[in-house]
């Protein structure tokens, strides 16, 4: 630690502490050389920089982009990053849309014009100004660069009429239809947070500098790469809101989980951040010693599920999809695999998200219920080897999963063993991320292990995923694929308007998901960090608990 301090002390690559939106200070953050540059010509007076360390098992290669899809940024991992450096109109917290760069809004009665005044003497990293002009060009581009991937992550910029500026620090947009979730989206980072006007082309292509930059007016900026495998990032010298206790963090990257635990214990990283990094074992390891806490999010974020593909054998049949809903121990997976931090899920939609406190009759686990329904549709061990058989055919099946994730790797094999038990001979495979989505999108797949979208998306982006004509999420669409008018559904609820009608139709179809039984909800998942105590006193999770939230780190 002491030749640490020392390095840091006598570094000549600290940072700014120059603040405010009245700043007249201008970034170029677009590599090494430069950053180097700017930090010693900046700062001058500082003697110590508050730095950490974080970990991915990617890095930021693909550049900075807000708007983020399979085929400019595969890994989509930036997208937990980028309220560090960019920020949406409005914000989700605690349940509710508050103020973010628009200070306030009006909404139609016909629910078609949103009218946002915006905050005024902001300033984007790179010195230029921020106002309803620069708006206008965001929300325009964001069709454009997002091609056919457009309303996957945002339904609303599938709906943009118009975008009028009625004055400097004023916008209306103008919808095709309404749409309930119109604010929700309008908080998601990807794809409508704000980037400076000097990310754009005046042939509406996005500019080679996002690659190197960020360019928005959150409170921190890219500061180039360390090395290799470390990427750097410093206050923005321009940000509007509270000065963070971090100065710097770098984040290091880590290929494996058993790797970052390890840099965590060593010293060479402060903090893990993410569920999907640390396994529930490892992170029990790290409760129980002194120097490190942990914490999980109040805010339960998604949901695990099994989904299955209702159009091939077996699992055409009702019967079958059920005896696996009755055949797994929820309670004892979150108890034993996940150590009671997850709950168990007896609904696909965690009832604290909006419009989703809707009663069914949970499916509990019950193994007896669970062999009588497939003896019911036939399937009997007839030669005694453990595995059921109709017609000269075994009960067969494989979950696929998303490989080099460790707790999504012990569940499948969980629920393997379980659906042996009932005598279903099921086989699982770990693949590469883009591998599983590309089967999940084929429809070749027979079980599939995976999550529902995370706050704020959800419920809104799984229900509107639900339209198969999407062809966004085949696996999700699976929940309303028994039902001849399932589309129509999805689009009648999406122009929706009035409360009460919008619920209602939630009723309803909550419910037929939950009848199909094309799911198994398993446990309610929460973000998860872990952090040294001797450098880290608190983490505070925002509204959107799985964004990294380098602002809530409360150094000691």
């Amino acid at each position: 630690m002491l030749k640490k301090l020392i390095i840091l002390i006598l570094s000549v690559a600290v940072l700014s502490l120059s603040f405010g939106c009245s700043s007249k200070t201008e970034v170029t953050n677009n590599g090494e050389e430069q950053s180097k540059l700017k930090v010693s010509d900046s700062f001058k007076e500082a003697d110590k920089i508050n730095e950490i360390t974080l970990c991915e098992s990617w890095g930021f290669e693909k550049g900075f982009s807000t708007v983020i899809t399979p085929e400019n940024n595969k890994n989509f991992g930036v997208n937990y990053y980028l309220p560090n450096f960019y920020e949406t109109l409005v914000n989700y917290k605690n349940g509710e849309i508050v103020p973010g760069l628009a200070e306030s809004w009006n909404i139609s009665k016909d629910g078609l014009v949103y009218t946002f005044k915006l905050k005024e003497g902001v300033k984007f990293s790179d010195g230029a100004d921020f106002n309803a002009d620069v708006v206008k060009r965001n929300l325009e581009m964001i069709p454009k660069l997002s091609g056919m991937y457009n309303g996957s992550f945002a339904l609303v910029t599938t709906l943009f009429k118009e975008i009028k500026v009625i004055n400097d620090y004023e916008v209306e947009v103008h919808l095709n239809n309404p749409y309930y979730g119109t604010l929700q989206d309008f908080t998601k980072a990807n794809p409508l947070s704000m980037m400076s006007p000097n990310a754009f082309n005046e042939d509406d292509t996005l500019s080679d500098k996002i690659m190197t930059e960020t360019m928005g007016t959150g409170p921190y900026i890219y500061n180039g790469k360390i090395n290799d495998n470390v990427y750097s990032f410093v206050r923005n010298p321009n940000y509007c809101g509270e000065k963070p206790d971090v100065d710097k963090f770098n984040v290091k990257v880590i290929s494996d989980d058993e790797s970052k635990a390890l840099a965590l214990r060593n010293g060479e990283i402060d903090m893990i951040f993410g569920a999907t990094k640390i396994s529930y074992d490892g992170f029990k390891e790290f409760s129980d010693e002194e120097d490190y806490d942990c914490k999980a999010s109040h805010t339960s974020i998604k949901t695990r599920f099994l989904g299955f593909n209702i159009s091939e054998e077996p699992f055409d049949d009702k019967n079958i999809r059920l005896a696996v809903n009755h055949a797994i121990d929820k309670q004892a997976i979150c108890e034993n695999l996940f150590y009671g931090i997850e709950s168990k899920a007896d609904t696909f939609f965690n009832k604290e998200l909006p419009y989703c406190d809707v009663e069914v009759i949970p499916y509990e686990y019950d193994v007896d219920r669970s062999k009588q329904l497939l003896e019911e549709s036939g399937w009997k061990d007839i030669d005694g080897d453990g595995i059921r058989e109709k017609d000269d055919k075994k009960l067969t099946a494989e979950i696929i999963y998303i490989g080099n994730r460790t707790s999504t790797e012990e569940l499948t094999l969980i629920c393997s063993s379980y659906l042996k038990q009932i005598g279903m001979d099921v086989k699982i495979t770990g693949l590469e991320m883009m591998a599983w989505y590309a089967k999940v999108q084929e429809d070749d797949y027979l079980i599939v292990n995976k999550e529902t979208y995370d706050i704020p998306n959800d419920p809104f982006t799984s229900i509107s995923n639900m339209n198969s004509d999407l062809n966004i999420d085949n696996a999700i669409a699976q929940g309303l694929a028994h039902i001849k008018n399932g589309n129509e559904l999805i689009v009648n609820l999406n122009t929706l308007a009035d409360e009460d009608d919008i619920q209602d139709q939630y009723n309803y179809i909550l419910n037929e998901i939950h009848n199909n039984a094309a799911f198994v909800p398993i446990s309610d998942i929460k973000e998860l960090v872990v952090y040294n105590n001797k450098v880290i006193d608190d983490y505070i999770f925002n509204g959107q608990p799985s964004n990294v939230n380098i602002s809530g780190i409360k150094l000691r």
